[in-house]
């Protein structure tokens, strides 16, 4: 399905999850990417086990930079599409492919997937989404409801209207960032609901880099 998008799955340390999410996506897709972030457990090992393309980061540099290695990836291989997804299995593959048909279906640049069900986070991903929509809404005047959702597709010609700097500490800041490029250069941008299932708690951004992301935003709204 769709030979023309690279599908990448970023993990770091996941080899109690990856196979299973390599199980369902390799059903649906040709083109798989996983990008190993230097796991300390048998992620790699598990990921090989699968025919996908596997590149390994000879140290752990974080979200931001695995989703450019993904990019510049995609681009040596001269795909059109470039889909990220999660490795923990919080995503859905029906998900992923509502995102690929929308974006080939559409005249669309971005598709995000929104956790439309936030009960499903937990409380201190549940209020950090909920802020960070009314704050980008009221800086961007643009209602994207998940600025950070993880399941997303874009058109990789708009490379420099999105690229993202974020890096070191930020690195978790690189979905916002491409969601805050993409609406001030005015990209076609779209978004679907999907599900999503609860991640570990010690994962994804603390209370410190929730309110740094907040001032990055505005940021990136002013000085860019």
């Amino acid at each position: 399905m769709y030979n023309d998008t690279l599908v990448a799955i970023l993990a770091y340390n996941e080899q109690k999850k990856i196979s299973n999410v390599l199980t369902e996506v390799t059903k649906k897709f040709a083109n798989v990417l996983v990008v190993d972030n230097n796991s300390e457990d048998q992620t790699l090992e598990e990921a090989n086990k699968f025919k996908i393309f596997l590149v390994k980061h000879s140290y752990n540099l974080g979200k931001s930079e695995s989703m450019k290695t993904a990019l510049e990836f995609a681009k040596i291989k001269n795909f059109k599409f470039l889909a990220f997804m999660d490795a923990d299995g919080q995503h859905k593959i029906s998900d992923l492919i509502n995102i690929c048909k929308k974006i080939h279906e559409e005249n669309h640049q971005l598709i995000i997937g929104y956790r439309e069900n936030l009960k499903n986070l937990n409380l201190k991903k549940r209020l950090g989404t909920i802020i960070l929509q009314k704050l980008f809404f009221f800086l961007y005047q643009k209602k994207v409801y998940d600025i950070q959702s993880g399941l997303r597709i874009f058109d990789i010609s708009i490379e420099n209207m999105i690229y993202w700097y974020s890096t070191g500490i930020n690195h978790y800041f690189a979905d916002a960032e491409i969601t805050c490029n993409a609406v001030r250069n005015k990209c076609k941008i779209d978004q679907i609901p999907i599900e999503t299932f609860s991640s570990e708690k010690y994962k994804g951004m603390n209370i410190i880099q929730g309110l740094y992301l907040m001032l990055m935003i505005l940021y990136w709204r002013i000085f860019k």
